[in-house]
């Protein structure tokens, strides 16, 4: 597709025309395979700075164990999880937790390291280093800048948009006051 038919589909908000091009787009390059790659959840942190009212992952520090996985918990968890047949590595993560909890900053400074992101990048390296698992990082906005610090330990990134209603972003609504992973058309 060119620039300009991309962005024209960025701007369409008829989801059966959505549908429609997205089915034309998977058949002409894959037709009717289904692929996937058997992952290993990896939940690093359940600790996250936002308060997404639908949200079942995020938990407070009250609520967990220790703010972090240590490495060899990772580690140990890669391996466990090669061994049963896994490709994949999925860390998931609260987005900069240090943010808002102070139990967070405390654990990454006994740790060495200053952020979610910093400790994210050694974890991952040290997937790498054991197992033959691929890891994809899902941790939230980041600048170019942090997504090129990532890149050489991830085999992909991903972010999940929230939404791209206006409707569903209002108050009452179940992504009102998640603003850094709204899509506003």
């Amino acid at each position: 597709m060119k620039t300009k038919e991309i962005l024209a589909l960025a701007r369409n908000t008829n989801t059966s025309d959505l549908v429609r091009e997205a089915s034309n787009i998977r058949d002409k390059g894959h037709g009717s395979l289904i692929t996937y790659s058997p992952k290993v959840f990896i939940p690093l942190t359940h600790l996250c700075r936002d308060v997404c009212h639908y949200c079942t992952f995020a938990k407070t520090p009250k609520k967990v164990s220790s703010p972090y996985m240590s490495i060899k918990e990772v580690v140990d968890s890669a391996k466990n999880a090669e061994l049963l047949g896994c490709k994949e590595a999925l860390f998931t993560l609260g987005e900069r937790p240090e943010l808002r909890y102070s139990t967070a900053r405390k654990a990454l400074v006994n740790m060495g390291y200053s952020s979610t992101l910093e400790y994210l990048k050694e974890a991952s390296k040290a997937v790498i280093e054991n197992t033959e698992l691929l890891p994809h990082l899902n941790p939230g906005c980041m600048t170019f800048q942090e997504i090129e610090e990532l890149r050489p330990v991830a085999a992909s990134m991903g972010m999940m948009l929230e939404s791209s209603s206006k409707r569903l972003c209002e108050k009452g609504g179940p992504h009102y006051g998640q603003g850094r992973k709204e899509l506003i058309l």
